[in-house]
């Protein structure tokens, strides 16, 4: 876009400071995203009739790529009526529509979540679906600076560390146009332009936290020091800036994903920086509720006895290993179980080949055995009572044979196993046990393998 553009355009159609400011910063935002087909998020209310009427009117962006997402929460009764009023909008201004429905009491009941939480994560969910269809390759949302401002309170409150303090900058393809726009130049541009809107009365009940902090903290603060809005907002960047630049320090090879897990080296976690290593790794998980509790609680790990494990939000569990930290979800286990046979034998998801070779077991330590040794056996996962007794050695409980083989709790109760009873034959992947070796009148000689 020409430099000045906005500002050329903008006088000669006369508005007035607050429109000509909102659409020029709109256009600014707009102009980077030059191209690319943009869902807007619009529910109805001020701010994002605000946000599409200018997106519409800010010179930059073709009404062919731009999608209108509405997502009806179905928390109210009027929610079908606000669907119809975006509905019709886009109908007279000739811009493509979407709707989509969510179920948000049930998904919070589900997941142990507030009603603001679940709202939050089904819309995001709506968002997102569209740019994985490829009807979108970004979203735009209506966040203005007063939601920016009462989302670091609400996170500082909540015990966030540096990050949580930053502010809604854009990521994950999230453009928000309005962050640098105060609520009086949303009003101003309403009046001026005559924008139609419809009101959420729930905006008004301060029992949600984010209500609270708008309806109740934000304006008593206001009294007393003028300007709260803007301060916070001020913060937020100096803190954003400085959070860029600690990332840029990390050492991410510290960082490693494996089976589903994301571990943290022990070196990681001995500089000043751990907390920081902490956060990412907790962001493979999620982006929300990463607090300095459950970041100190991963961090003194590093200080425990290895096996020592501590339950995190949403499900997450950190435990303590050989080298450091593992973050993961655990697996509800499996107790089913298989007979084996030549060729591929699958469990829960895992594949085992069983195959005959005359490879030398030299070439193929803990692979090879002697097939004859193997009959009537089955593929399963550990139990309590198991015992092995590995190729040259003596026999021992499986469960010590894992603490000796140094193989961290999380990956036990998915090693598969070919089992006789509770005497563990083959621990896949790692080694045999003494009674199915081959030996110089073994006639069906054979490997078993993982297929990771």
């Amino acid at each position: 876009m020409p430099s000045g553009f906005c500002v050329d355009f903008f006088s000669v159609i006369g508005y007035n400071r607050f429109v000509k400011d909102l659409l020029q910063k709109v256009a600014e935002v707009l102009a980077e995203h030059s191209g690319k087909k943009l869902a807007v998020g619009v529910s109805g209310g001020r701010d994002s009739m605000c946000l599409l009427h200018a997106v519409l009117h800010c010179g930059v962006v073709k009404k062919e790529n731009i999608t209108v997402v509405h997502v009806n929460h179905c928390l109210r009764e009027t929610a079908d009526n606000d669907e119809a009023f975006v509905r019709e909008y886009c109908k007279q201004n000739n811009v493509e529509f979407t709707a989509k429905r969510v179920d948000v009491n049930a998904y919070a009941a589900a997941n142990g979540l507030t009603i603001e939480q679940a709202a939050r994560d089904l819309r995001y969910g709506v968002f997102f679906d569209l740019i994985k269809s490829g009807r979108a390759d970004v979203i735009l949302t209506a966040h203005h600076a007063l939601d920016n401002a009462e989302s670091v309170l609400m996170h500082l409150f909540r015990g966030a560390g540096l990050d949580g303090v930053r502010g809604m900058a854009e990521r994950e393809k999230t453009v928000r146009p309005l962050l640098n726009v105060y609520p009086d130049e949303l009003d101003e541009y309403v009046k001026a332009n005559g924008i139609k809107f419809v009101v959420d009365e729930t905006n008004l009940m301060d029992d949600a936290d984010r209500n609270f902090i708008r309806l109740n903290v934000i304006p008593l603060i206001e009294q007393r020091y003028g300007g709260v809005v803007r301060a916070v907002n001020e913060f937020a960047k100096e803190c954003d800036g400085v959070c860029d630049y600690l990332d840029s320090t990390l050492d991410l090879s510290l960082i490693t994903h494996d089976c589903g897990s994301v571990l943290i080296n022990e070196r990681a976690l001995s500089t000043p920086l751990a907390a920081r290593y902490v956060r990412r790794a907790l962001e493979y998980f999620t982006l929300t509720d990463i607090t300095r509790e459950q970041i100190a609680r991963v961090t003194e790990l590093a200080h425990m006895r290895t096996g020592a494990v501590v339950q995190l939000t949403g499900g997450i569990e950190a435990e303590k290993e050989y080298g450091g930290v593992a973050l993961y979800i655990p697996r509800i286990p499996y107790d089913g179980e298989t007979p084996i046979k030549l060729g591929a034998n699958l469990i829960d998801g895992l594949a085992v080949d069983i195959e005959r070779s005359a490879i030398a077991p030299r070439d193929a330590i803990g692979r090879c055995v002697d097939l004859d040794k193997l009959n009537g056996a089955v593929l399963r996962f550990r139990r309590d009572g198991d015992t092995f007794t590995p190729f040259g050695g003596g026999k021992k409980k499986l469960k010590q044979y894992f603490i000796d083989n140094k193989v961290p709790k999380r990956l036990r109760d998915r090693i598969p196993l070919i089992c006789r009873g509770n005497e563990v034959l083959v621990i896949v992947g790692m080694q045999i046990a003494d009674s199915v070796k081959q030996t110089d009148k073994t006639v069906n000689k054979g490997t078993v393998s993982p297929r990771w």
